[in-house]
């Protein structure tokens, strides 16, 4: 009663996981991990060269700024504003600058931009300001010329800054982002062609006949495959040794019930060809 476990055996594995998926998403999963962090990292370093650039920038003005006289800046009211950049993109590099300038004795000596006017102090540096009725945030920069006559303090809002950070950080990611589904693609087309020599192996169990001298063949020539097709082979040796005993024995026993029945098939035809006759009566008998 051995067709039916050798059918079942033949069937392909229903309902079993499948190797290439197996490792396709644990390829997968290690490659997001890693992809993650290196997301992770590139917006983390554009949001710090954002803030390096915004600092950078701030304090360029307040030097450039701090050899000019305050005598000759223009009155706020008759400022020009910002032109219109439409060609640009949304987030931009180009910002809008305030600029405060003091005198010694903390008199205003001009203003320009849209920033609130801050509080005069003798602090020199970069600073975090709230100002306004709102207590929208300020980044600043302040500096004093070498005669401590005059202060001048640059200002750009944060959300600027953030904005100018979010668009660096997103300039640095999205190549990763959109290199991803590439790089999960030749992933598994890298895996399913390094796993072909295993398909051919399983192709070859598959079409195996145990009935049959057939035996795996050499090409299988990896070294991971190498006790895994010897042992198949032993098994295979082993079952047919197994089927030349049971043949043998079949033929012994064919052999030995062959001449008894070969004598009795004689004996009946032999018994066959007399003909048995009733015996006479004694005359005797029947004159009685």
């Amino acid at each position: 009663m051995t067709p039916a476990p050798q059918a079942a055996a033949s069937l392909p594995g229903k309902g079993r996981h499948s190797l290439t998926l197996h490792l396709l998403l644990w390829s997968l999963g290690a490659l997001v991990l890693v992809w993650a962090s290196f997301v992770y990292m590139g917006y983390q370093t554009g949001v710090h060269e954002a803030d390096e650039l915004t600092d950078g920038h701030l304090a360029g003005v307040a030097a450039l700024l701090i050899n000019l006289k305050a005598s000759e800046a223009v009155e706020k009211a008759a400022t020009t504003q910002r032109a219109a950049t439409p060609w640009l993109k949304a987030h931009d590099y180009q910002q809008s600058i305030s600029v405060v300038q003091w005198n010694a004795a903390g008199r205003l000596l001009a203003q320009s931009g849209r920033a609130p006017l801050p509080a005069f102090d003798d602090s020199e540096g970069f600073a975090d300001l709230r100002l306004g009725s709102q207590a929208v945030a300020w980044r600043s920069f302040s500096q004093w010329d070498a005669a401590r006559t005059r202060k001048v303090m640059v200002l750009l809002e944060l959300r600027e800054r953030d904005e100018l950070a979010r668009d660096i950080a997103e300039q640095m990611v999205e190549p990763g982002l959109w290199l991803l589904p590439v790089v999960a693609l030749a992933l598994g087309l890298a895996l399913r062609r390094g796993l072909r020599p295993l398909y051919a192996l399983s192709a070859d169990v598959s079409a195996l006949d145990p009935s049959s001298a057939q035996r795996l063949a050499s090409r299988h020539a990896w070294s991971e495959f190498e006790s895994v097709v010897a042992s198949i082979n032993t098994l295979l040796d082993r079952q047919q040794a197994a089927l030349v005993r049971e043949r043998r024995l079949a033929n012994e026993v064919a052999h030995e019930l062959r001449t008894p029945l070969s004598s009795i098939t004689l004996q009946a035809s032999a018994l066959g060809g007399i003909s048995i006759r009733r015996p006479r009566r004694a005359p005797w008998r029947g004159s009685a």
